[in-house]
């Protein structure tokens, strides 16, 4: 079914210094490493709840797509033309944010494509 080829190293601490970075004057290196897992999580739990999910957008997906998933792929790109997708000769090569991902639950949560790449997406989300 869908394979996950590739996500952005170091998710949380990503997420966690891109909301830090607008609300704080710490120099960067502070920002990165100067906080633990579970503040990040705590921090990212806190702004995403608020409806704040930009910051979400700095981890990105890559997924192997079945050619059966075709026409709901070009369902989703109807709404969210977000996706960059490849085609190739067996699959398609689908790449998106994790915002993007979070954003399908609600807007096509029957679709197999987004029940498949759901499952990808961090308890600290969910």
């Amino acid at each position: 079914m869908i394979e996950l080829i590739s996500c952005s190293e170091e998710i949380i601490k990503t997420v966690a210094t891109a909301a830090r970075v607008c609300y704080s004057g710490l120099p960067l290196e502070k920002l990165v490493d100067g906080f633990s897992e579970e503040e990040n999580r705590k921090l990212i739990r806190k702004v995403t709840s608020m409806g704040h999910l930009s910051v979400v957008e700095h981890a990105v997906f890559t997924f192997s797509v079945p050619k059966s998933l075709k026409e709901e792929l070009f369902e989703i790109l109807k709404e969210k033309p977000f996706l960059n997708i490849t085609e190739r000769e067996k699959d398609f090569i689908v790449s998106l944010n994790l915002r993007t991902m979070k954003e399908l639950q609600s807007l096509f949560s029957e679709l197999t494509f987004t029940k498949e790449i759901a499952k990808h997406i961090p308890d600290w989300l969910a």
